[in-house]
């Protein structure tokens, strides 16, 4: 799919905090659970429509654009959030807003970014004669799925990119890869009550996990924004029945890789570390490492806009990956320990801020 330039809107908006807790409070409304998005494209179609600009979508995808001009800027974030769990005490579909806080499913992760990326689309002021501000509310990212990593690909050339995600703000630059390993640790079945006729995989497991927690420990390569490579042990399940000696165990590792250790050295170093009981059954590899230059336009333009944010790395993994050729970085209102958390939240004045820094950065990088 090829998409047209130019835009139906001709002048910036203002935007209120007000308005930018109604849009909030109206998607914490909608379910949107990864892979059920539909309401929120709509929500955002309706939108769109009401205040005159173009947009193309594709499949659960949208992409609204001011502006013709050659340089541009595309914002980026996810619709869709993961399922609320067991730990919630309130309607994950019901907005509170308390002790300036809007609870709800999704209001941090990332509905702030939502939110204040569309309120800089309507805002931002630039010759849209010679720029271009491209929005992109996508699916999926908290699964592997039809999301940005695919509609990417249809979008027109952007010259950067800011990724939404909560980061209290801060302009992140890096973000480790991420690998998991499933695993299965074999040995023979016998009766309880006769161990010595069997081999118990269950010991041999724990002996192989004892030793991915050695080799995680012993990693001494160091990256200055990402620190070190992590491995961690984090599912485990074996066994039949109570009597019986477990001749199977599977488990899985979680990987977080740097440039100085990546994904296919740490793996190479876990097959190696692994006894002959233990095989690999299979490796999934999403993402490698996302890094960016301090140094670059986008950067520059986000330090001017947000004067007391740090530059550093973002502590998990996002859809920066799929921007593979553009500047970029990852920055959002709200914090990072409240995503997929009971009870989520996200402060009101976060949301405005976060806003008014989107803002600065599409008017400062457009403007040069």
């Amino acid at each position: 799919m090829k998409f047209n330039t130019g835009s139906a809107m001709k002048a910036s908006v203002s935007v209120s905090q007000d308005q930018l807790i109604d849009w909030l409070c109206r998607l914490v409304r909608i379910k949107r659970v990864s892979g059920n998005e539909h309401e929120a494209v709509e929500f955002f179609k309706q939108e769109f429509s009401r205040f005159g600009f173009q947009f193309k979508q594709s499949g659960r995808n949208l992409l609204a654009w001011r502006g013709s001009g050659k340089k541009t800027l595309l914002f980026n974030t996810h619709t869709d959030t993961v399922p609320a769990n067991k730990g919630w005490t309130l309607d994950p579909h019901d907005p509170l807003r308390k002790d300036g806080r809007v609870h709800g499913l999704g209001a941090n992760d990332a509905g702030g970014c939502l939110v204040g990326m569309f309120g800089a689309l309507l805002s931002a002021d630039f010759d849209e004669s010679r720029a271009t501000l491209m929005f992109a509310p996508t699916c999926e990212e908290e699964v592997a799925g039809d999301g940005f990593e695919k509609f990417v690909h249809e979008i027109p050339h952007f010259d950067a990119c800011v990724t939404g995600e909560p980061t209290n703000c801060e302009i992140c630059i890096a973000e480790r890869g991420m690998f998991k390993l499933d695993l299965v640790t074999r040995g023979k079945s016998a009766h309880a009550a006769r161990p010595w006729q069997g081999v118990n995989a269950a010991y041999l497991a724990a002996r192989d996990i004892l030793k991915i927690e050695e080799l995680y420990e012993g990693f001494t390569e160091r990256d200055e924004l990402l620190g070190r490579t992590t491995l961690a042990v984090v599912m485990l399940n074996g066994g039949v029945a109570r009597n019986v000696i477990p001749s199977e165990v599977k488990w899985t590792v979680d990987g977080r890789t740097i440039p100085q250790l990546d994904n296919e050295a740490t793996i190479a170093r876990v097959e190696k570390a692994l006894s002959e009981h233990t095989k690999i059954e299979q490796k999934k590899v999403r993402f490698g490492v996302w890094k960016r230059d301090a140094k670059d336009e986008l950067v520059q333009c986000a330090c001017k806009a947000a004067p007391k944010s740090k530059v550093g790395a973002f502590g998990g993994v996002s859809d920066a990956w799929w921007n593979q050729k553009a500047q970029g970085l990852i920055l959002g209102p709200g914090l990072s320990e409240q995503s997929h958390a009971a009870d989520e939240w996200i402060e009101e004045k976060e949301v405005m801020r976060g806003y008014e820094i989107y803002r600065g950065i599409a008017e400062k990088f457009l403007g040069q």
